[in-house]
């Protein structure tokens, strides 16, 4: 026999905050996306380089490195024409400078040849040609030719070009000059991405050895008053190369949000010189007099979103067509919808998708068995965090010598690998309700992560996957309202779409966001974290008992058969 909770237990959960349905709100449409408007409004035009105002770091280490003897500096950078336009803004005019994106070692040492005469010429690349000057170069073609790094790299740690340098070099028959006496003091600037700093490392462990310097363009800004009116002149002038009229109030409000969502951040906007190019090209295809509204960005964000959706739209006729089991209604035990985001190797979106998991308990020992973990279609994280799962839910049973159930948990039609720990909550829910043979409302859907003191913590891909319940609405899958439970942490990444937040206003999708995952329980279980201990520990008495009456009267029968045969 056991107690019903022990008291170190019933302590453990009455300290815990246990919010109703009730007393948990809502969020509201303004809660859900990012608000430029009155940023946009107080807009004031500034005289100083918009890049200098939004990259204040990186400007303070390009202008000390023009000013040192340091002869390379790494520039970690998503994009090429960010760290172009900016080192553009910062060296005067007119500079000794150049920028290469595609180079060979012909373009960038030269070439050597040998004429009739016997006589040597020296074609000169722009190492030469930017002698005192400064040579910015991305640093792709020097993955590609690894040689190319170790000859730029021999030339910066000696000072000075060698003929053996040149292309052709080695065709060259008679003694080559000596080229000691020519000097080289190029700076050069190597503009890469993390990834590709990281390849350099694989290549030349000791590519440190030429003296340099390091600096950082965030591919996103913070927002504030001095950053918009930063972007708000850099799209003015963008519009006037591109002979587009400026953009309006309304214009820039539909260009920053869509930059937001990019970022899926309320506080950071996206900035790539080629992608805000890209969109104003693109949206003056709507326009006849160069002159671009919110409706013509609307339209390109719009076309290009479903020519991006194949994909997605496979995905939504399976659900049509039934080939996705989804219960969307009614209530279930141990049955549970999560939301994952979808991401294809080689394309260029991801999607959010709902998915169904369902946990069926049995004669054991606590034991969550993870059937994607066990037929290795989950990663180390996943399998970490059904850990952390079980380790919690046995916290309030360790007054209990044997727990006496196990539970089988799927992701319902899952064929392909998956990752992660966004499904931590949605899992605890499923598996709680089957010890407690509590019935899960079908009408809500669940996201978010837990650490071992039951905190629900952030996740990635919460627009992608509150958006995919609203297509739901869209293939008149839903008509009532339903609920999503989210990380409370994740309400500043909330930039969702127009009609996610119209069905928001309208009450058709409710979002509840929770810091702590006892109160999931009254809206998904109808009781609170308590109540189901409690539940769970009565049904755990119950099954002791009958094992115990079970096992008196099989030793009954055993003393009856010994006296009487």
């Amino acid at each position: 026999m056991t107690n019903n909770i022990s008291s170190t237990t019933s302590n453990d959960v009455a300290n815990k905050p246990e919010l109703v349905a009730d007393n948990l709100q809502p969020l509201i449409k303004q809660q859900c996306t990012s608000d430029f408007a009155p940023l946009i409004a107080a807009y004031k035009k500034t005289q100083e380089p918009e890049l200098l105002t939004l990259f204040p770091e990186a400007v303070a280490i390009i202008d000390h490195y023009l000013k040192l003897p340091t002869s390379l500096l790494l520039i970690n950078s998503r994009h090429w024409q960010s760290a172009q336009k900016l080192l553009q803004q910062i060296m005067p005019e007119p500079s000794n400078s150049a920028y290469l994106l595609s180079y060979d070692k012909e373009s960038l040492f030269g070439r050597i040849s040998e004429a009739q005469n016997h006589t040597l010429s020296i074609q000169e690349g722009e190492l030469i040609k930017r002698n005192d000057g400064v040579l910015t170069l991305n640093i792709s073609p020097l993955l590609v030719d690894p040689s190319l790094w170790f000859s730029l790299k021999s030339l910066l740690q000696r000072g000075y070009l060698q003929a053996s340098d040149l292309v052709n070099a080695e065709k060259i028959k008679i003694a080559l000059p000596n080229l000691s006496s020519c000097f080289i003091n190029t700076k050069i600037i190597l503009v890469a991405s993390r990834m590709q700093l990281e390849e350099l490392i694989q290549i030349d462990p000791e590519y440190t050895q030429v003296s340099s310097l390091f600096c950082e363009l965030p591919s996103q800004v913070h927002v504030s008053q001095s950053n918009i009116n930063a972007l708000i002149n850099y799209c003015h002038k963008q519009c006037q190369e591109l002979n587009i009229k400026p953009l309006d109030e309304q214009a820039l409000l539909a260009l920053f949000n869509h930059l937001s969502m990019q970022c899926q951040h309320q506080q950071q906007l996206l900035f790539s010189p080629e992608f805000i190019e890209q969109m104003l090209q693109y949206a003056n295809l709507y326009t006849e007099n160069n002159e671009v509204s919110d409706n013509d960005l609307l339209c390109y964000f719009d076309e290009i979103d479903k020519a991006q959706s194949l994909a997605k739209k496979y995905s939504e006729q399976s659900i049509l067509e039934g080939q996705i089991n989804l219960q969307l209604s009614g209530e279930k035990i141990g049955q549970i919808n999560g939301l994952s985001v979808v991401e294809l190797l080689g394309y260029p979106c991801e999607f959010g998708e709902i998915f169904r998991i369902s946990a069926s308990d049995m004669i054991g020992d606590g034991e969550i068995i993870d059937v994607e973990r066990k037929v290795e279609l989950a990663g180390n994280i996943h399998a970490k965090s059904t850990l952390i799962v079980q380790g919690y839910l046995n916290h309030f049973f360790s007054h209990i010598a044997a727990f006496p159930y196990s539970c089988n948990l799927v992701f319902e039609q899952s064929y392909q690998e998956s990752d992660g720990d966004s499904a931590s909550l949605a899992i605890l829910i499923a598996v709680i309700s089957c010890y407690s043979q509590s019935p899960v409302q079908q009408n809500v859907f669940v996201t978010g992560s837990l650490d071992q003191h039951g905190n629900v913590l952030p996740i990635g891909g919460i627009n992608q996957k509150i958006e995919s319940v609203t297509r739901l609405f869209e293939l008149g899958l839903l008509s009532d309202p339903v609920k999503v439970l989210m990380p409370s942490a994740n309400i500043l990444n909330l930039t969702l779409n127009q009609a996610t937040l119209a069905l928001i206003e309208t009450g058709k999708i409710v979002v509840y966001p929770i810091a702590h995952c006892h109160q999931a329980f009254p809206i998904l279980l109808g009781k609170s974290f308590k109540q189901v201990i409690t539940t769970i520990n009565a049904r755990i008495e119950e099954t002791n008992k009958d094992e115990a009456d079970d096992s008196d009267f099989n030793l009954l029968s055993r003393l009856k058969n010994a006296l009487f045969s």
